[in-house]
């Protein structure tokens, strides 16, 4: 029983084989007897090892294969050109980042002389800071002696009226 399974996966397997074998010799086509004789050349050099497997060269051009190697061209052509785009759209984004940087670089020096500048500033408020409050004690004494010399001078003011006025009762 063991021997009729053994049988027949042999069997399978040399079908599977020639199947294989056939639709590779399809797949090369042009004339079916030709590419079975490149076929069996092609197998017998890599068993043997004797030469690289290089088809049968004849007069005529297979038209399959010059429809493939124009769609092969124009697929390069495609993406040569596509290459072309993204090659300039990097170079653009780079030009970009560079110019993106070196407006970051210039914002970056512009906040740290701000910043310089603030701290100048911070520093001569400190500096003036004792000389305002002085100046202040200053404003607020001479604001308290011109109320007083205002006073004294409306007190003269009264007394002279009254003088004025007793002078005037003296000299009726």
């Amino acid at each position: 029983m063991y021997g009729a399974f053994i049988f027949m996966g042999a069997l399978f397997g040399v079908a599977l084989s020639v199947t294989v074998g056939l639709f590779y010799v399809l797949s090369l086509g042009g004339d079916f007897q030709a590419s079975l004789r490149d076929a069996a050349g092609q197998l017998r050099d890599r068993i043997t090892g004797r030469r690289r497997y290089q088809p049968q060269v004849t007069g005529e051009r297979r038209v399959e294969t010059d429809n493939r190697v124009r769609s092969l061209q124009e697929e390069l052509r495609v993406a040569n050109r596509l290459l072309e785009q993204a090659r300039g759209e990097r170079e653009a984004n780079d030009q970009q980042a560079r110019q993106g940087a070196d407006q970051v670089r210039e914002l970056q020096q512009a906040v740290l002389e701000r910043e310089e500048r603030i701290l100048a500033l911070e520093s001569q408020v400190g500096q003036y800071s004792p000389q305002l409050q002085e100046l202040r004690e200053q404003l607020a004494e001479r604001t308290m002696q011109l109320v007083q010399a205002q006073r004294q001078a409306r007190d003269l003011q009264m007394e002279i009226e009254v003088l004025n006025s007793g002078v005037d009762v003296v000299s009726q």
